[in-house]
């Protein structure tokens, strides 16, 4: 019992890396609409920066709870893609001016499997609120779809529907945080009350 919670400590020991996620997510989606005549250059640049990052940050968040945490492969392919693609839209500009709306699409379509993964395995935890994680997958894949199926709308319809769902990423991601943090703190308070009963049993023997 002991070392069932000693590991579901360590698993969650990372989880500010959900919260710098979500803060750049945000980021990136107010930067959007506060310069949406910069046009496809300017969304570039920003998704590229956001896809290395959000990729790292998976990365690191994966290997260091690889021996606990349950489906970490599945985190650090998601890390590793984000930064293989981040990186060929970096390094590849003038391309993206041509395909972005495919890759902002089709990535957003990523996300939100991930996101509705994310709130199933909450629900499966017992966690309350896996609902918003639900809804937020949801309105990626929405915002996801029209971007794929639609490319030719013109950059405010791209800028309009990429803010608007970094925006949303950004505080999924926000919440999700706390509420890894808020998964750490019940462990400690259920590792003081087994200590407790541990010791007191040790006594009473």
């Amino acid at each position: 019992m002991s070392n069932l919670i000693e590991g579901i400590q360590y698993n969650v020991k990372n989880w500010w890396w959900f919260l710098v996620s979500g803060l750049l997510f945000i980021a990136t989606g107010i930067a959007i609409y506060a310069r949406p005549a910069s046009g496809y250059v300017s969304l570039s640049i920003l998704f590229s920066v956001l896809m290395i990052t959000n990729g790292f940050s998976q990365i690191f968040f994966s290997t260091g709870n690889s021996k606990v945490l349950k489906g970490w492969g599945w985190i650090l392919v998601s890390g590793l893609i984000d930064l293989a693609l981040g990186t060929y839209l970096l390094l590849y500009p003038v391309v993206t001016m041509v395909t972005l709306p495919y890759f902002v699409g089709f990535w957003l379509v990523f996300r939100s499997f991930y996101l509705m993964g994310t709130a199933f395995d909450l629900q499966s935890l017992g966690v309350s609120g896996w609902g918003w994680f639900l809804y937020g997958g949801i309105l990626m894949l929405v915002l996801g779809g029209v971007i794929v199926y639609y490319p030719a709308a013109g950059v405010v319809s791209i800028i309009a529907f990429s803010g608007s769902a970094f925006i949303v990423g950004g505080f999924l991601n926000i919440y999700l945080a706390f509420t890894l943090k808020g998964v750490k703190a019940d462990v400690k308070e259920l590792k003081k009350a087994v200590g407790s009963v541990t010791g007191n049993f040790k006594k009473a023997i």
